[in-house]
């Protein structure tokens, strides 16, 4: 008998303790609520932050989704029996969720003609990532055929999205890039770049040394006229590099040509009565 009333007794304490336990949990899933959070995959969030998770899981899936068509038409360019419509179903791509997977493909895919697919592709799609990629094409790509293809894709874009990167480019220490650059403003015939690009129609470069450093050199990079100070304890030697494409761009913007005289760009340019602020605002 005593035996059933201690199992009495620990059952009922049990059911006391689940009792207890479960009007906690209601307590704090009640306060939870109370202050706008909500339970959602084990944990409480916000609205907002469960919004932001199932937007991030549908942009996640969209791109899935884009890449597997990419590759699959892929696939099927490759099929000796393949015809127009698959390279036209490529180049007409338009879905913005397209964009990581086009840029992988343009980095990755070893034929040139299909590369050139890819670029058409990312024309063809109306979004700030689509532009940007093509700007990083015409910058950075090793290619040539790809970038001037991402040229002639921003050619009938928005100039006040494309042409202040170029620009900001023209700025940076690559002379690669300045050209590069160079070359894209030339070609989209933008004249608000004429200052910037008489600016760095040479550049320099400082290669300097000290005994502290153990002979190591390090290198600083100007536009002509540009301040460069070094320590006294430095041996420097400063390179100058003429730009040509920068120097192309401009005899093509302004119709007039005065070489790699700097002062003389500069003269005609104010001679010309034109703010020294960027105009963006013209369209192409």
């Amino acid at each position: 008998m005593r035996i059933f009333c201690t199992a009495g007794i620990l059952v009922g304490g049990l059911f006391i303790l689940d009792r207890a336990i479960a009007d906690s949990t209601s307590t704090h899933a009640q306060r939870m609520e109370t202050l706008g959070y909500h339970r959602y995959r084990g944990s409480w969030r916000t609205q907002q932050e469960i919004d932001l998770d199932k937007q991030a899981e549908a942009v996640t899936k969209s791109r899935v989704v884009a890449r597997q068509r990419l590759q699959r038409l892929r696939r099927e360019l490759d099929k000796p029996e393949a015809g127009k419509h698959i390279a036209d179903e490529i180049r007409q791509t338009n879905d913005p969720f397209a964009v990581m997977a086009l840029i992988a493909a343009i980095n990755t895919d070893p034929v040139p003609r299909v590369r050139l697919l890819y670029v058409e592709a990312l024309g063809n799609i109306v979004s700030t990532d689509a532009i940007g990629a093509l700007l990083s094409l015409v910058l950075n790509h090793a290619d040539s055929e790809v970038r001037w293809s991402a040229i002639e894709q921003l050619n009938d874009k928005d100039s006040m999205q494309v042409v202040p990167a170029l620009v900001a480019a023209l700025q940076g220490p690559d002379n690669q890039r300045i050209n590069r650059a160079a070359v894209a403003l030339k070609t989209l015939g933008d004249e608000s770049a004429v200052q910037p690009l008489i600016n760095v129609l040479i550049t320099q470069s400082v290669v300097s040394s000290s005994a502290a450093s153990g002979g190591k050199t390090s290198v600083t990079f100007s536009p002509t006229g540009g301040g460069l100070a070094l320590g006294s304890n430095q041996k420097q030697k400063i390179i100058s590099s003429q730009n040509t494409q920068v120097l192309e761009a401009l005899t093509t913007l302004t119709g007039v040509n005065y070489g790699w005289d700097q002062t003389r760009w500069q003269l005609w340019f104010l001679n010309q009565g034109v703010s020294s602020t960027i105009d963006i605002r013209r369209d192409m």
